[in-house]
């Protein structure tokens, strides 16, 4: 089974062979319905937030494994996953990424969410960024949506 899934791991030269654990998430998440829980994936793993970035990062198909995956994150290890978000709101070639992350926004916590925003709406995805955060329930990242563009290069800036 294992040889039959690794045509689905993107850049596998170089990333090289998914660890067992990686294997199991991915197969987990790969399921179409119903998805498993984020405890149910992440008791696959000794090092589950390492691993579902992986997954997040190689998986190609089905489209959806990398998103649960990165779902997970977001919602339950933001802190210990808070490079890999600011990334993948700065990068339009992770666009997918960065619209799950501003419609998660609130499930962040306040700093990350901040500075989540800022990143968003100064990034290539400023656009997606604004329309996403203006239906956030935290009234401070509303109001970063909902200002001129014009402030939002110079607040990407701050801390």
């Amino acid at each position: 089974m294992m040889a039959t899934t690794l045509w689905m791991w993107s850049a596998a030269a170089v990333a090289g062979t998914p660890s067992a654990s990686q294997e199991a998430m991915y197969r987990a998440l790969s399921a179409r319905d119903p998805a498993p829980s984020c405890a149910e994936v992440e008791a696959l793993s000794e090092t589950p937030v390492a691993d579902l970035v992986y997954v997040v990062e190689h998986a190609t198909q089905p489209p959806w494994a990398g998103m649960r995956a990165a779902s997970c994150l977001v919602e339950r290890h933001a802190e210990e996953a808070r490079d890999e978000i600011l990334a993948w709101v700065g990068d339009a070639g992770k666009r997918g990424l960065a619209i799950l992350v501003f419609d998660k926004v609130d499930a962040l916590p306040e700093g990350l969410a901040l500075e989540v925003a800022r990143s968003g709406l100064a990034g290539p995805l400023a656009e997606d960024a604004r329309t996403r955060l203006a239906r956030a329930e935290r009234a401070e990242v509303r109001a970063l949506a909902e200002r001129p563009v014009e402030e939002d290069a110079g607040e990407a800036a701050k801390p």
